[in-house]
């Protein structure tokens, strides 16, 4: 019998995704263990502690699970379905934790209760769209290592002020 042998681009985004999902688990993690281990709801931390504990996550779906498949594609194409399906794996696989876990967050003074990956998949998608279009834009070939870099400092730069400025507007 073969074995199944998946695409580059794919293997490339579920690596990326798979890593992306666990490191951003770590603050999942810490933040259920910050509250006593209490499940039930909990507010959003108001200040720098909330952008603190939304940092990684955020990171980590937005800026690595983008990045890593650009740098390594050998095809624009490879470049941008690698990094598609990195985005995505990356916050599926933390919002069903973060659901599976009870894991959640009230937001605006609690009209809005939200798993906590689920929040920080929607933080992510505007820095991953970014990144992406960054890394096709400005770079030549819109693959490789410069677009991998180009691709993580645009993501960066869409993730800071969402962080800083939008995420305290959500407590």
């Amino acid at each position: 019998m073969r074995s199944l042998r998946l695409p580059a681009w794919l293997r490339r985004g579920l690596e990326a995704g798979i890593f992306a999902g666990a490191l951003a688990l770590l603050t999942v993690i810490a933040y259920r263990w910050d509250r006593g281990a209490a499940v039930g709801i909990a507010s959003l931390p108001v200040g720098p502690t909330g952008t603190i504990v939304f940092a990684l996550p955020v990171l980590a779906v937005g800026v690595f699970a983008i990045a890593y498949p650009i740098a390594l594609a050998p095809t624009r194409l490879d470049a941008i379905l690698g990094a598609v399906t990195g985005a995505i794996v990356a916050a599926d696989l933390l919002t069903l934790i973060t659901v599976a876990a009870g894991v959640r967050v009230a937001l605006l003074g609690g009209a809005n209760v939200l798993p906590v990956g689920f929040l920080a998949g929607i933080l992510a998608t505007p820095c991953a769209v970014g990144g992406m279009a960054a890394s096709q834009l400005f770079t030549q070939h819109g693959f490789g290592r410069r677009a991998g870099r180009t691709a993580a400092v645009a993501a960066v730069i869409v993730a800071v002020p969402i962080l800083v400025i939008g995420l305290p507007l959500l407590a």
